[in-house]
């Protein structure tokens, strides 16, 4: 590695020994090795707060999944409730309008 780094660049290692250069060049990448050890750690702890997110939004998920079936349940039992009603109406309509033609010939009798 230090051969290439001389050939590189020549002017900026001229008058040292290999070993100096080699000494460097082994400091400059235990120092980046260090540094990608640090963004290792950073990118660790956000992939792990970024797992939590997850667990949390999906147990909201499944609660407000759970949620849509009771409401679903509440408006289909409302809709038949509903249903049952105007039946009711409509039989009640039904046999007051027969009493009220009932009670006109009733009344044309008369």
């Amino acid at each position: 590695m230090a051969v290439s780094l001389i050939k590189n660049n020549p002017l900026a290692y001229s008058g040292r020994s290999l070993l100096e250069i080699a000494m460097e060049s082994s400091h400059n990448l235990g120092e980046r090795v260090f540094q990608l050890g640090r963004e290792l750690d950073t990118t660790r702890r956000a992939l792990a707060d970024a797992e939590i997110m997850l667990d949390l939004y999906h147990e909201v998920g499944v609660q407000l999944s759970a949620e849509l079936n009771e409401a679903d349940m509440v408006i289909t039992l409302l809709r038949e409730s509903l249903d049952e009603t105007r039946r009711i109406r409509d039989e009640r309509e039904r046999v007051l309008r027969g009493e009220l033609e009932h009670y006109k010939a009733l009344a044309r009798a008369n």
